[in-house]
């Protein structure tokens, strides 16, 4: 892609509170049907200039009883997003893909048919479309670093957005350097989640339908 409208800033004045959302998930197929659970985790704190906090990390969790895991997922993440307590959400789907354009997101995925080959200085962001109110553009922050696509429906200058990314991109820990770390941090949780509970259903599968029906019950009635 033609390559216009770089930017570069990376001094932060935004200041605000953020949630970080991200999912994971578990199926088992038995004979009598297919049961998951879905981990969500989610992780907040402040964004204060170029510094930020991470206050709290929590996780929800929902047992799925012959469901479209991944379509169920989705939904949770986007409900999580319309988070009024909180001044923007950070989500790690393509919003635009999926049709959503409510609260206020910044969502980062990595986007394997980008074409853009850039090699100017690092930290750079170049705008790449609009569509029903959501901006795209590509973004890379070290020279190390992937290149990713930033999709918001926040009506930011793009410097700001920018200067947002590279504030929680600088965490010298590897999955999360040049990426975002409050996003690192809620798949580790959501996965944390979805291992241990994993186990649960792998053994219910072996054993019997009717102890994975028993074990939803449980957690539809608020039991453990």
């Amino acid at each position: 892609m033609s390559v216009s409208g770089v930017f570069t800033t990376v001094e932060n004045s935004w200041r605000g509170k953020y949630k970080a959302v991200d999912g994971s998930l578990h199926v088992v197929n038995t004979r009598e049907g297919s049961f998951a659970y879905i981990a969500i985790g989610i992780v907040k704190g402040r964004i204060d200039g170029d510094k930020f906090t991470v206050d709290e990390i929590n996780h929800k969790g929902e047992y799925c009883e012959n469901c479209n895991a991944e379509e169920r997922m989705r939904e949770l993440e986007y409900s999580e997003a319309l988070d009024d307590e909180v001044d923007l959400v950070f989500l790690d789907r393509k919003p635009s893909f999926d049709n959503f354009n409510k609260g206020r997101f910044i969502s980062i995925v990595k986007d394997p048919s980008t074409t853009i080959e850039y090699m100017g200085k690092t930290p750079w962001l170049i705008p790449a479309y609009e569509k029903n109110g959501i901006r795209g553009a590509y973004f890379k922050l070290f020279d190390f670093s992937w290149v990713f696509l930033v999709e918001t429906n926040l009506q930011l200058d793009w410097g700001v957005i920018l200067s947002i990314l590279y504030t929680l991109g600088r965490e010298p820990i590897a999955e999360a350097l040049g990426y975002n770390y409050p996003l690192f941090l809620a798949d580790k949780v959501a996965k944390y989640y979805r291992d241990r509970e994993a186990k649960v259903l792998n053994l219910l599968g072996r054993d019997s339908y009717r102890g994975f029906r028993s074990l939803v019950e449980r957690s539809r009635k608020g039991g453990t």
